[in-house]
């Protein structure tokens, strides 16, 4: 082994401001921001935490305090140091954290002055604060026993133990704005909107069995399950360990919507099911990554239903590549097999619900064996595209073609029927499954003779009101479905 004693040269810390400044861009957004600061109220054994803001405009504020343990001032110190804890130590099997540098990273995220306070049970409050302008200024890692107003900290005094973080200084957010910007102010009260959905769902596990109460501006949040466990309709169809059984897997469908009752809809985010499909990773219980299918498939409406729970334990937190903002992860390469096929399951069960919700079967005009007659059908040409027409031996619509005279009022109640029973799903559906469906029906199609017969009715019309040949033929090349048969003019002339 080489003995680098020997070949030591200088030591080339790094620049203080150009240091700090570096770790404002590690990508965080509000939401993950305050999520990663739950994460140590969480490891510190709080029962409570309390998230206040105000809109000042520039002089806005957001402020988190727990009722955890609460540090010494060597922890303090320590916890505000970045870089202060080595990713490879091992660490409690409950630790939310990894590489020390979550306070910091994702408070300077978005403000320019992090003040923390905390205090032990029995000992007074203490207080520490990195302002990014001073230490511009100085060039130095000058750590500050300094809160801007002591107001800040009447909820911790009057704690036995916690822990408050306090942003000022809100570059990011909310810039420069004055207090009476409107626009600037619906903007800062949209993102905490976002924050509660975002922490609903991240901690919806903790705030479930109670670990825990979360307060956003005197109101209880609570846990939104994506999984929907509770709900009728819903289906756990698989439950394997593995990895040596570290990595604990539950595949689920969902319930179809329409089992889903009106009052619930809102709160199940059923509008956003189409982004929410795919895999939930969760390292001791906390939600990393979710709405994803981590590149081993693609979105699809037809499979909007599926959604698989992953837990995984933080001693594998190297192999799965979990990063800063705890808002990644890669699956290790000895389980990704299994997952391909455990996804692969739990899409064609999903996919199950829509067929038959689809009416795939009563659509199809090549199946004879029941007696339900459909206002649409559809046919399946060679080349896999799909047609879907008008079926003549529908009750309605046959009575219609019999008659000698139609009214006015059949006909617009007919098409009425027609539009309100076009099949929709299945269309969908159709597409999900063979996307080239629609190029392959866009390729040009064979001229048949009842659009012959039906063009040449339109042309006599036309030429019976005075209207000439070419004039005749320009307006019916320009109405659908005419207009996909340039070859029409031959038979027109």
């Amino acid at each position: 082994m080489i003995d680098f004693d020997k070949h030591i040269s200088e030591e080339t810390p790094p620049k203080a401001s150009a240091m700090i400044n570096t770790f404002r861009a590690f990508g965080y957004n509000l939401q993950t921001a305050i999520a990663d600061l739950i994460d140590n109220s969480i490891s510190a054994k709080s029962e409570n935490v309390w998230i206040n803001y105000e809109w000042k405009g520039k002089d806005s504020w957001v402020i988190i305090t727990d009722d955890g343990e609460g540090m010494d001032k060597n922890t303090l110190v320590n916890a505000m140091t970045p870089g202060s804890k080595d990713p490879n130590d091992e660490r409690d099997i409950n630790d939310l954290g990894r590489f020390g540098l979550g306070l910091k990273t994702s408070s300077f995220s978005q403000c320019k002055n992090l003040t923390v306070a905390s205090k032990r049970n029995g000992d007074p409050t203490l207080k520490r604060c990195w302002n990014l302008d001073f230490v511009n200024k100085t060039g130095k890692w000058t750590l500050l026993d300094y809160i801007s107003d002591d107001s800040f900290l009447e909820k911790l005094n009057n704690q036995k133990s916690g822990t408050t973080v306090l942003w000022e200084n809100l570059d990011r957010l909310v810039g420069n704005s004055h207090h009476e910007n409107d626009a600037a102010r619906k903007v800062f009260l949209e993102e905490f909107s976002l924050v509660e959905e975002h922490l609903s769902l991240v901690f919806h596990r903790f705030l479930e069995k109670r670990k825990f109460k979360l307060w956003i501006n005197g109101n209880t949040i609570n846990g939104w399950d994506p999984f929907m466990k509770e709900e009728d309709g819903g289906q756990l169809i698989c439950d394997e360990l593995l990895e040596n059984e570290y990595v604990h897997i539950k595949c689920y469908v969902l319930p179809h919507i329409s089992k889903i009752s009106t009052e619930k809809r809102i709160s199940a985010k059923t509008e956003d099911w189409y982004k929410l499909q795919g895999f939930y990773i969760y390292r001791n219980e906390r939600l990393l990554l979710y709405g994803d299918w981590l590149g081993l498939f693609t979105k699809n409406e037809h499979y909007k239903n599926a959604r698989i729970l992953i837990d995984i334990p933080n001693k594998l937190d190297h192999d799965w590549k979990i990063d800063i903002k705890k808002a990644t992860a890669t699956p290790s390469i000895t389980i990704r097999k299994d997952l391909v096929r455990l996804g692969k399951m739990t899409r064609l069960n999903a996919a199950n619900i829509y067929r038959f919700r689809g009416n795939q079967l009563m659509l199809d005009d090549s199946i004879t064996s029941f007696d339900f007659q459909s206002v649409w059908k559809a046919t399946k040409q060679r080349n896999g595209a799909v047609n879907y027409y008008v079926n003549e031996s529908h009750p309605i619509i046959s009575k219609i073609l019999e008659s000698e005279t139609i009214t006015a009022k059949e006909i617009k109640s007919t098409l009425k029927l027609i539009g309100r029973t076009t099949p929709i799903e299945a269309i969908i559906q159709n597409y999900s499954e063979n996307p080239e469906s629609l190029e392959l029906r866009n390729e040009t199609r064979e001229l048949d003779s009842g659009t012959i017969q039906l063009a040449q009715l339109m042309f006599s019309s036309l030429k019976k009101s005075g209207v000439s040949s070419d004039i005749a033929i320009k307006q019916i090349l320009n109405i659908e479905p005419f207009n996909e048969y340039p070859q029409l003019i031959e038979t027109l002339k």
